[in-house]
Formats: structure tokens, sequence, C-alpha cells
């Protein structure tokens, strides 16, 4: 039964006039639910009215626009935890009664869920040919994340925390001969063809045949350029017309580090839980069936039988974290897609020295953990005010 009310919390959702359900992400507000496709409602929080004000209801502003009226493709990818309920989280360092969660604490959410292939039937629900928003159809395969229930896990900030964004340019040589094709073909300036009749480019041509015919004399080594040719003649190279080009963003990479010492049982216990979660989750399952984090045996995408277990592993989770102020996304950090683990490192020395409490139990942990996001981040998603990646 939905419930009317006047301010919303963090989780809360509703049905939409359009049969999909809506959840409430704070400084987001409401946003499609990522597994409305089942027709199931979010797990955790309320069902509420929907919002009075038009506005805050994107199942009305699909419905009256049906095509997107901003020039700049957005992402499909909500921004926040998939968690609806922070007091479903099931392991958190220090425990509650060291560190409670207030409007002003700054923490990380992490949860695991399976990966989705970025070109499976599961990821794409749209027609592939519809380019009408393609940024939404290359965040496909991110934007299907679902947290697998009893899998979240909270900690503190780490002490060393940037966002880094890398891209890849490179320098590129032309000859006069390559810069005059280049603009002919590429640009159509046919004109900068009569180039090609010029005494400079003729010798450049001269010393690339020589080149390929002293390469095949025995005792030459094979390994004469051009350059080798008229420097070695005449003194002179040819000119590189050096240009930087652009070939590629780089997915982004983050490093976090987590030295915990437990200070009570309690704690002693969740540290090697959270250890011993990270690791699971970062490891693949053998065969063909997902491993869920509580050691459950998931759901079987081979219905037809066609793979055998023996012959196949099934691919680690993926860990979608979160950088909160209280309840909300904390909106002066970057914030992160869906990050594959690629290196999840437990020290049981970080002091230098192995000391343990009577139990076996290590006096003190470093968790240290690297990821690699999943999808590219493109322009139109880095917002200059509010929550943004």
């Amino acid at each position: 039964m939905a419930t009317p009310v006047s301010t919303y919390k963090f989780g809360d959702y509703y049905k939409g006039n359009d049969g999909k359900w809506y959840r409430y992400g704070g400084v987001n507000g409401f946003k499609e639910h990522p597994g409305a496709g089942n027709g199931k409602p979010p797990s955790g929080g309320r069902e509420v009215s929907p919002p009075t004000d038009t506005s805050q209801r994107p199942d009305l502003a699909a419905a009256s626009s049906g095509t997107d009226d901003d020039d700049e493709p957005q992402s499909a990818i909500t921004i926040g935890p998939s968690t609806t309920n922070l007091a479903s989280v099931t392991l958190r360092w220090p425990d509650a009664n060291n560190l409670s969660v207030g409007s002003g604490t700054d923490y990380v959410l992490f949860e695991f869920g399976k990966f989705v292939p970025p070109f499976s039937n599961d990821a794409v629900n749209q027609n592939p040919t519809d380019t009408t928003n393609a940024l939404n159809l290359y965040n496909a395969s991110a934007s299907k994340f679902e947290a697998e229930d009893g899998s979240s896990i909270i900690l503190p900030m780490p002490q060393d925390l940037s966002t880094e964004f890398q891209n890849t340019w490179q320098g590129k040589s032309f000859t006069s001969l390559g810069k005059a094709a280049v603009a002919a073909i590429g640009a159509g300036r046919l004109d900068d063809l009569k180039q090609i009749g010029s005494n400079d480019i003729f010798s450049a041509f001269k010393d690339a045949l020589t080149s390929a015919g002293l390469n095949n004399v025995p005792g030459v080594g094979g390994n004469l350029g051009m350059n080798d040719i008229s420097g070695s003649t005449r003194g002179v190279i040819l000119n590189p017309n050096a240009e930087v080009l652009y070939e590629a963003p780089n997915l982004r990479e983050l490093g976090m580090v987590f030295k915990m010492v437990p200070q009570s049982q309690t704690e002693a216990d969740n540290i090697l839980k959270i250890c011993q979660t990270f690791r699971k989750a970062a490891a693949p399952s053998y065969g063909v069936e997902d491993t869920t984090i509580s050691g459950l045996i998931g759901e079987d995408k081979d219905t037809n039988n066609t793979l055998k277990g023996v012959n196949y592993i099934h691919v680690p989770k993926l860990c979608k974290f979160t950088f909160m102020t209280g309840g909300g996304v904390n909106k002066k950090i970057a914030q992160y897609k869906p990050c594959a683990m690629t290196r999840i490192d437990v020290n049981y020395t970080p002091d230098g020295t192995y000391a343990t409490y009577s139990d076996g139990t290590p006096v003190a942990i470093t968790l240290s953990l690297s990821f690699m996001e999943t999808k590219i981040i493109f322009a139109n998603e880095i917002n200059l005010s509010g929550a943004s990646f």
C-alpha cells in the first residue's frame, strides 16, 4: 500500500504511470529502478505515493516527451548506491557503537553485483540500431548493475583519495607526400595533390625506391629507410611535419587503502568478513553458474545446456562504491560507475611485526583495493555542480 508522504527518504519508491518503479536517491531525486524490467519493486525502502510535483516524476516526463529534447545525450547510470536501505548493510567498520552514520558523516558504501556482459540480451533491451541516445546504449550493461542482498559494506573514507582522468595523445609524423595525400583524401583538399609533382616529393619517392632496393642487397642489413639514404648522400632528412593527434580516453583507475584495528570482538569478526567478502567477490566462480556472495549457487545462464561447466569459469563480481555524506551522495567528490576489482591485498602485518590476539586475530589489518572503471566517462556526464562522475 503506497504511503502518502511530504518528505521523501533515501530508498523510497513509487510505481509510475508507465508501470515502472522509480526510486528516490536523495540528490538525484526519483530515478527508474534498474531492475524495473522484471516488474518487481525495489527491495527495502517504502512504497510511497507519487510526488504531487510533476517535475519530480520521470514517468510523466518520459510519457509526455517521447524523445529527449536535450541536445546532449545523458548517461543512463544513476549516481548513488543501489542499496535502498542503509539499515540492511551487513558489514561495517568501525561498528555502529564506535562510528554512527550521522548527517555529516563521510564514508564509502561498497556494493557487489554480477557482471552483465556488454553485448548480451540482458544488457541491451532496446533496438541496437536506435542511435537516438547512443550514450545510454553504451552504458546499458553498467546501468543494469544490481547489488546482491546482504553484500554491502561501509568503510570510512580512505586517507589518500584522488580521481585521475587520462587521455592518450600521440605524436604523428607526416611527410610532405603524406600530408598532401591525407589533406586531399580526408578533407577533400584536392589542390594539395599538386604538391606531389614537386622536386622534393619526387626525391622522396626516389629515396624510398632506392632504400627498398638496397635492403635486398646482401650485407646491407635490410633496415635502411628513406632518411638513411637522403641523410647519407645529401645530408638531409624528411621534414617530419609532426602533429599531435587524439587517440582515446583511458578507463579510470582508483586505489583505496584501509588500515583496520579491531576495538572489540564484533569488529574483529567484521574485519575478517569484510576482507573475505572482497576476496570472494573478486574471484571467478568455477563452472557456468554464478555464485552469490553468501556462497549459494546463483542463476544458471546456460539454460540450453550448450556449455560444459568443466570448461568455463564465471566472471567475477563488479563493485560499485559510492562516496556518501550522511544518507545521501557526497556531491563534492567525483563518483564512479561500477568497477572491476583488479587487485585485493590483505596485509596481516601492516606494522612490520606479526602480532595476534589469543584467538589468532591479527591486531591490525591493511586492506588495499584496486579498481578499474568498466565504462569511459564522457564530458556529457560531468556536471559543473551537484553529484557527478
